[in-house]
């Protein structure tokens, strides 16, 4: 039944008249119509790859890469052993979703690499959001298809993040820590303030994107989370390099 279901809301989207769009993209679109539409719910299994490669007019490596996107953006949930799952629309695990790019309406893809793990002492601005002096922060390096590499910094007290310090930088590639934080520590973030502006770029960001001497300055894009009570969760720092595509930020109405 739900490959019926998805076979028929995929057709459309792979007519002729759609050319422009990528067919990975056309895929995407059509499992977020049909989750608009109530045609398809949460908790509904996805069919495997095989399966849908088998009925849809595209390749396998296509279908992986728009299932990668739907998952990327919280849209599906894989599960070790038990398959993929259309998620809860009203939890989202807004981790690299802040840092989402479009391209004449399809999402680009994300690619997102662990670079380490530490506890750190902090002040200033930082201490007095988190009500402490230490805490914990993750850098990862993140690229939107075909730009610069971004460097990424993720804080979190440290009473949230024990077991992830024992973690490998590895393990971090593709990790969603809000929904980390969801799953083990029953904490949803849900609201999110931007803050942007131009600055030096940290050395920690130097290290990781490898910039000569001759870059310098970037766009600091700054992220704080909050929780449904409005308490202080998450703060994130991303710093683009040069070049970067323009950020676009949309209003976000709380739940």
């Amino acid at each position: 039944m739900i490959l019926e279901t998805i076979v028929e809301a995929c057709l459309p989207h792979f007519e002729n008249d759609r050319l422009g769009v990528p067919k990975y993209a056309r895929f995407y679109n059509a499992i977020r119509d049909a989750i608009d539409s109530g045609r398809l719910v949460a908790g509904d299994k996805l069919p495997s790859e095989q399966e849908l490669s088998a009925r849809l007019p595209a390749s396998l490596g296509t279908l992986q890469k728009g299932l990668k996107a739907l998952a990327d953006d919280g849209i599906i949930v894989r599960q070790h052993g038990r398959g993929t799952f259309i998620r809860d629309q009203e939890v989202r695990y807004e981790d690299i979703r802040v840092f989402r790019f479009l391209d004449q309406g399809r999402p680009l893809p994300l690619t997102l690499q662990g670079v380490g793990i530490q506890r750190v002492d902090i002040d200033g601005e930082l201490a007095r959001f988190f009500e402490r002096n230490e805490c914990v922060v993750i850098e990862r390096l993140v690229q939107v298809e075909n730009e610069p590499w971004t460097f990424n910094a993720f804080y979190l007290p440290l009473g949230l993040a024990e077991e992830l310090l024992e973690m490998a930088p590895a393990d971090f590639d593709g990790f969603s820590i809000h929904e980390y934080l969801h799953r083990s520590r029953q904490l949803l973030t849900t609201r999110f303030d931007h803050h942007l502006s131009v600055g030096e770029f940290s050395g920690a960001a130097r290290r990781a994107l490898k910039l000569d001497g001759q870059t310098t300055v970037g766009m600091q894009w700054q992220v704080h989370g909050y929780t449904r009570e409005r308490k202080p969760a998450t703060f994130q720092r991303f710093e683009l390099q040069p070049g970067h595509r323009p950020v676009e930020l949309k209003a976000q109405l709380d739940r």
